[in-house]
């Protein structure tokens, strides 16, 4: 019986041996894992932080943008404005002929 115990003692021993191996093993790879996740916030937050810079930049140029726009419209209401004020003068056919014919090359030759 003496030599039951003692191999029992072996076995249980050696169990008990492997089992605190592979808990070390394992906050081994728990400190490996924990040291992967934060590397990949890290990641995360430098790519936030970019993002957020480049949606400021986007925020001003759409500010300019809505600027410009309204610029242009107030441009288009004054021109709307001023082609309703122009007058225009009517040339009598003579006179358009005559004012064709003076900036063409067969206006400008004599016929004497």
């Amino acid at each position: 019986m003496k030599t039951i115990k003692k191999y029992w003692a072996i076995i249980v021993g050696a169990v008990l041996a492997l089992l605190a191996i592979f808990a070390m093993s394992n906050d081994k790879n728990d400190k490996r894992k924990v040291k992967k996740i934060d590397d990949k916030i890290d990641d995360n937050n430098q790519k936030i932080d970019q993002l957020q810079g480049k949606t400021e930049v986007i925020e001003e140029q759409r500010i300019e943008v809505k600027h410009d726009i309204q610029e242009t419209k107030t441009e288009i209401a004054e021109l709307e404005t001023a082609k309703e004020e122009l007058k225009v003068t009517e040339l009598p056919v003579a006179d358009a002929k005559q004012n064709i014919l003076n900036k063409t090359r067969r206006g400008r030759k004599s016929k004497k």
